[in-house]
C-alpha cells in the first residue's frame, strides 16, 4: 500500500524512529498457545490516515505483498534485559514523495488503550500517533515488551527506586479489535489477565528472518 503524506507529518516522525542500530527485515510469526490453531504472521493493515495496525494473517507470508510483513528493530544499545537489546519495532510505510517517487517512512509500534478494556490494540503511527513501545527479542526470538518499574511493588508514600534493569513481559494475544471504525483480527496486549475481550487467544510472537 502507498500513501501521499504531508511533509510536516513526515518531519515529526523522523526523529522518533531514529536509532544507532537496526536489524531486519524480518517477519513476525504468530504462534498460538494452549493447543490453539493460530499459526501465521503479523502484517501491517490500514487503520486510519498514516496509521496501521499489526494484524494477524493465517498461513505463510504472501509473496505478492511481502513488504506488509517485513519489520525492523531499532535499538541504541543502552538498555539490555536478560542479555536482550531493548528498542522499537519499526514498519516502513511506503509513500509518494513530492517528485512522484516511492519512498519509505519508518513507523514505530505502540499500544492504544480504550477506557472500557484492559486490551490494547497494537498500532504503527507517525509523529503524535506514535507511542514508541519498548520491546525486544529474547534468546528464543520471542517478542517481549519491557518496563523498568513494577507498580505491584509500590507502598504508600514511598517513592520507588527503579533498578534500571527492568523486566520482560509476554502478554500478547490475537483478538478481534475495533479501532477507528475498523474491526479486524490483530495483535493485542492485555495489561491484566484474563483479557476483557472474549475473542482474545494467547500467542507467542517470534522473530523470523527470511531465508537468503
Amino acid at each position: 500500500m502507498k500513501f501521499q503524506l504531508p511533509s510536516l507529518l513526515l518531519g515529526l516522525a523522523a526523529s522518533a524512529a531514529s536509532a544507532q542500530n537496526q536489524t531486519g527485515p524480518f517477519y513476525l510469526q504468530i504462534v498460538g498457545q494452549k493447543n490453539s490453531s493460530i499459526m501465521g504472521y503479523g502484517n501491517s493493515c490500514h487503520t486510519g490516515a498514516g496509521m496501521e495496525g499489526l494484524c494477524y494473517g493465517p498461513g505463510q507470508v504472501p509473496e505478492s505483498i511481502v513488504a506488509s510483513f517485513e519489520y525492523y528493530f531499532n535499538y541504541t544499545g543502552n538498555t539490555v534485559v536478560d542479555d536482550a537489546q531493548v528498542g522499537q519495532v519499526i514498519w516502513k510505510l511506503p509513500y509518494t514523495d513530492s517528485n512522484g517517487n516511492t519512498a519509505l517512512e519508518p513507523q514505530t509500534l505502540g499500544l492504544q488503550f480504550t477506557t472500557d478494556s484492559n486490551v490494547a490494540s497494537t498500532n504503527f503511527g507517525l509523529g503524535e500517533c506514535s507511542s514508541d513501545l519498548n520491546v525486544g527479542f529474547d534468546a528464543d526470538g520471542k517478542l517481549f515488551a519491557w518496563n523498568y518499574i513494577d507498580d505491584s511493588t509500590f507502598t504508600p508514600g514511598t517513592n520507588p527506586v527503579p533498578s534500571g534493569v527492568g523486566k520482560a513481559y509476554y502478554q500478547w494475544y490475537v483478538c478481534y479489535i475495533y479501532y477507528t471504525g475498523y474491526y479486524y483480527q490483530a495483535i493485542g496486549w492485555s495489561a491484566t489477565s484474563p483479557p476483557h475481550n472474549p475473542t482474545c487467544q494467547p500467542v507467542d510472537i517470534i522473530q523470523v528472518f527470511p531465508s537468503s
